[in-house]
């Protein structure tokens, strides 16, 4: 069993998210009571529901899932047994989207182990951390019931700053392409100060030429390629009678996110 990461934002206790699930056995039993930690009042005359999301249906298409419209950087699940029954999950799977439309099944599908009884936590370090809108949990095994807590923890909006600009500049940096004749190239990776959460546009701009010319025709050119999330490649070429000394680009990586 993992900690919970120090620092991290609670953000179901937080109303960070939006909760719906797939079925509730009934209104007592509702997302609403799915947060760590919930327990009823215990109080005479008076139920506030059960400790617990509880399904209607037991089988492996049930789920919770949590969203909101701005992207998070999760860390980190905790989850949890139903408080007043003998009645958990004992494992399930993570599916998250970016877009709220297209999702992805966490590490190819994995399952995770979840609890053993009613109230211990279990928490699971997401690595890698998983950057969405949304996330759902599925439960895969149960015992009695598919019940359950849970939390889900991100990284405080000052260290995730989900970046939609990054700027910087790259040079060849030594004299690869200074010697030789013909098509000559070589290849310089870019890596971002922090990922996107989509792939990025990328426009680059020559700033300095140190080259030596081909009967009076500059002949170079650099092309920006195998763009992702976390870089790019850019690509210095030269040919002729073309020698370069260096090339230095600026770039401006750009996502809409």
């Amino acid at each position: 069993m993992s900690t919970i990461p120090a620092g991290s934002i609670p953000c179901l206790a937080n109303a960070l998210l939006n909760l719906r699930s797939s079925t509730d056995y009934n209104a007592d039993h509702g997302v609403k009571n799915s947060i760590l930690n919930f327990s009823n009042s215990k109080e005479t005359g008076r139920f506030d529901g059960s400790e617990s999301w509880s399904s209607s249906i037991l089988d492996k298409n049930q789920f919770i899932v949590a969203g909101s419209d701005s992207i998070k950087t999760f860390i980190a699940i905790s989850t949890q047994g139903r408080g007043d029954h003998d009645q958990w999950v004992t494992s399930y799977k993570l599916r998250y989207s970016l877009d709220n439309v297209n999702w992805v099944e966490y590490n190819n599908g994995q399952v995770y182990n979840a609890n053993t009884d009613r109230n211990s936590i279990v928490t699971l370090n997401l690595n890698p951390p998983i950057k969405a809108r949304s996330i759902a949990i599925h439960p895969q095994s149960y015992h009695n019931h598919i019940s359950l807590r849970w939390e889900l923890h991100a990284l405080p909006y000052s260290s995730n700053p989900n970046p939609s600009v990054q700027m910087g500049e790259v040079s060849i940096g030594d004299r690869t392409l200074n010697s030789g004749t013909g098509n000559r190239n070589v290849t310089r990776h870019v890596s971002f100060s922090h990922q996107f959460a989509t792939v990025p546009m990328v426009s680059i701009g020559c700033k300095k030429v140190d080259a030596h010319t081909d009967a009076g025709q500059m002949r170079w050119q650099g092309v920006a390629q195998n763009i992702t999330p976390n870089g790019f490649d850019l690509l210095f070429t030269t040919w002729g009678d073309n020698n370069v000394y260096d090339l230095t680009f600026d770039y401006v990586a750009i996502a809409f996110q």
